[in-house]
């Protein structure tokens, strides 16, 4: 593809996501001719901008833990991730030019740079500027370290710097850096490289400084800390997604609004005549109903909690409630237990527009709200599909597709009321709300729905936020011979179960069917060999010796790596920041390599691996290879102390944990053991820091999506509790932390690991060889 030149980021809006052209050509009604197709306008680079947003939970221990293994003596205070959509296409683009010249991908591998506290945000929002280089005493280039003891000291005193994400294609040989595109030296651990392209700043670290006061400016440190106060800080062209746009008429006013957390994402009751009360302008009081009856109230911000006053307009019968900010103060989320309901439409807004709007409430003619727009782009509804159920019953439901600008309280509340109304026995039934590309329902049933019935709720009305519309209901565990509408990046996770959640549609072939692979020797004394190797051995002695590095390779695999990338642009899509990408350890079975270098790191099936089946027989396995058509593999898999937490792709963050994990060596001396590094997406993480309730307790977890905070906590026993106000089922990897000392065996784990339920999420990049000693 010309547009996105090898990166497989390409928007194609002919198939609204469906992976077909309606007529099998060019998704115009027109068949192309064979030859060469049409060359695609390349789209255009996205507004320069950047927003920062504090860290938590697995983020901020990834960074942490990268800064303690690089030689990082100082505490990390706190980790901001850096989300620039501009610096990321000159990246990308600037990494498909490497991949034409070299043949290959190009390395990649994490860096830190040092500055002064005033070039941060200039830097987080444009980049490497190469006019401010200076120095230059190994070549010429943006200089980064892999210690980041050394940026401390280009740090000029202050406490932040940067981690970046670099890209290395050719190493060049003279310091002009000319024949080459980077330059590495080992003395120093200093990777300078010759275009800011190929450096993409990925997060923002505040360190304990070791000069205790800061001896640079201090009013450049001081305002860079305040800055970053906020949860958020936006740069540049970026903005707030959240935020709804408010418009007034006579006179013409724009107001920006925040909305509350727990509203519902109705616009409509943002309109209507704007009333303020000058003797209780704080809204603590109680409102009187002739007066505030089916208008938008203002008050303003002190004397009470958000959600209180919130209540009180509510109880009056207010439209909706504006809060004025404090003067000098951002935009913030209110939150809090609002209403039986939880959904009375609540706004926080700016402290001048505020004042401008109490001014114009005491004029002879009230001003008006005629109009409320989100920011957010929202792609329209594919039209509904015909139900394709064929078994005779079934106990859960698909329902699709539903607005995603409503919560999700208010969504999984319109499908109860439409399943209680029109199918019997819906009484108990568990909703939950699925968002990607789309959003959608998955139900649950207490008791067994028929063909018949579930039929007959296609031609019901579907009531979304009080508008009546129709939706397509269908067996949620798919049917033969209808094409599969659950693949993500072209795999649907039901396709190898059989047992605990199967799905029985018809699957094409996987991508990766025709795929293959070389494997390419890296130099061990390269920048990315010795990376590879230091990080390897920063764990050992492992539980049965020292490891020795015999080799490292490559894995080039097209067809992956571009499934890689589409998961990228879903997880990019759904979570509205494109995700961070770390390289974690897999340890396996050694005679299944070939496989995973082919196919990639595919979530464990629920059936037990049949010793007669020629694809998964004769491995020593203990799950099928194979998907849930496999006439062999048919015996559920039991329990055996395995897969403690979930049927998922296991990784680990230090290499010693996943040597424990490597299996089908030779039990003789020197035998040759095999490791895998993976790319792996991480999205929005799940952190799960305490002991299972049962050992088996998660075990036939298949999917983040199949749990729910309730259900999660029978099964957990928390030892740390994190304010993370994101349904679970929306989470995109697990990542169970290390309790050391703190754990119990075969309750919870004493390093930590990360499981992906999804094969694309991760990309086998390099296969470590190794040996180990006395």
């Amino acid at each position: 593809c010309h547009s996105c030149a090898g990166e497989g980021m390409w928007e194609c809006m002919h198939c609204q996501g469906r992976g077909l052209f309606p007529c099998g050509g060019c998704g115009s009604g027109q068949v192309l001719r064979a030859g060469r197709a049409p060359r695609a306008e390349a789209p255009a680079p996205p507004e320069a901008g950047a927003t920062l947003r504090r860290c938590a939970g697995t983020e901020h221990e990834q960074v942490a833990k990268l800064w303690a293994e690089r030689g990082g003596a100082q505490r990390v205070i706190a980790v901001w991730s850096i989300d620039n959509p501009l610096l990321a296409w000159r990246y990308r683009g600037r990494r498909g030019e490497l991949a034409r010249e070299l043949g290959r991908p190009p390395s990649e591998l994490k860096g830190f740079h040092g500055t002064h506290p005033r070039n941060i945000r200039t830097i987080a929002e444009h980049g490497f500027d190469d006019s401010k280089r200076s120095g230059q005493a190994f070549g010429a280039g943006e200089y980064f370290a892999k210690d980041p003891e050394v940026s401390v000291h280009y740090s000029k005193g202050g406490s932040f710097m940067f981690v970046c994400q670099l890209c290395l294609g050719k190493e060049s040989s003279p310091e002009e850096n000319i024949d080459g595109d980077h330059i590495w030296v080992p003395g120093c651990s200093y990777y300078v490289i010759s275009s800011p392209a190929q450096a993409l700043p990925t997060y923002i670290v505040e360190f304990e400084s070791p000069y205790g006061p800061p001896i640079s400016d201090e009013v450049s440190q001081s305002e860079l800390r305040a800055a970053l106060a906020s949860s958020r800080l936006f740069l540049g062209a970026a903005g707030d997604d959240r935020m709804l746009d408010l418009s007034v008429v006579e006179p013409t006013l724009e107001i920006e609004a925040m909305p509350a957390a727990w509203w519902n994402g109705d616009l409509a009751p943002f309109s209507g005549e704007l009333c303020f009360d000058a003797g209780d302008e704080l809204g603590t009081g109680a409102m009187s109903p002739a007066v505030v009856r089916d208008k938008v109230v203002i008050v303003k911000r002190g004397g009470g909690k958000f959600a209180a006053k919130a209540e009180v307009a509510r109880l009056a019968g207010a439209r909706a409630l504006l809060l004025i900010q404090s003067a000098d103060s951002q935009l913030i989320r209110m939150t809090g237990p609002c209403s039986a309901d939880g959904s009375f439409p609540a706004a926080m807004i700016g402290h001048t527009t505020g004042q401008r709007l109490i001014e114009l409430c005491t004029s002879v003619a009230p001003p008006r709200l005629v109009g409320a727009r989100r920011r957010r782009p929202e792609a329209a509804l594919p039209p509904n599909r015909p139900c394709a159920m064929s078994a005779a019953n079934t106990d859960a439901l698909w329902l699709g597709y539903l607005h995603g600008h409503f919560a999700d309280e208010q969504l999984a509340g319109d499908v109860r009321r439409f399943l209680e109304q029109h199918l019997p026995g819906a009484k108990g039934a568990a909703v939950r709300i699925v968002r990607g590309k789309f959003t959608q329902a998955k139900v649950k049933l207490a008791s067994e729905a028929t063909r018949a019935e579930v039929l007959a709720l296609n031609d019901r009305p579907f009531v979304e936020c009080g508008v009546s519309r129709s939706v397509t209901v269908d067996d949620a565990h798919g049917s033969q011979g209808q094409q599969c509408p659950r693949s993500i990046a072209g795999y649907c996770r039901g396709r190898n179960l059989r047992f605990v959640d199967p799905c029985w549609c018809e699957h094409r072939a996987l991508p990766t069917a025709s795929a293959t692979y070389r494997l390419e020797e890296i130099d061990l004394g390269s920048a990315k060999g010795d990376e590879i190797c230091s990080a390897f051995m920063k764990s050992e002695p492992f539980h049965d010796g020292r490891p020795t590095v015999l080799s490292v390779r490559a894995i080039h695999n097209k067809t992956l790596a571009r499934q890689h990338e589409l998961f990228r642009a879903y997880l990019t899509e759904k979570n509205g920041e494109a995700p961070r990408q770390v390289e974690l350890y897999h340890g396996t079975n050694v005679n299944i390599l070939d496989t995973v270098y082919t196919h990639g790191l595919f979530p464990p099936s629920d059936a037990q691996a049949s010793e007669e089946c020629p694809v998964s027989g004769g491995k020593g396995l203990r799950t099928s290879l194979c998907d849930n058509g496999c006439k062999f593999c048919r015996s559920r898999h039991e329990w055996d102390r395995c897969h403690t937490f979930g049927l998922g792709g296991y990784l680990g963050d230090i290499a010693q944990k996943s040597h424990r994990y490597v299996s089908g060596v030779a039990c003789e001396p020197g035998a040759q053991h095999k490791m895998v590094v993976c790319s792996v997406l991480l999205g929005d993480a799940l952190k799960l820091e305490g002991h299972l309730t049962e050992p088996r307790g998660m075990h036939e977890v298949f999917s983040l999506r199949a749990l729910d905070q309730d259900s999660l906590s029978g099964m957990m026993e928390s030892v740390c509790q994190e304010c993370d106000t994101r349904p679970v089922d929306q989470k995109d990897i697990l990542f169970v932390k290390g309790l050391r000392q703190g754990c119990r065996p075969g309750y919870s784990v004493f390093n930590s690991e990360y499981i992906s339920f999804h094969p694309y999420q991760c990309l086998p990049l390099y296969e470590i060889s190794y040996q180990i000693g006395a």
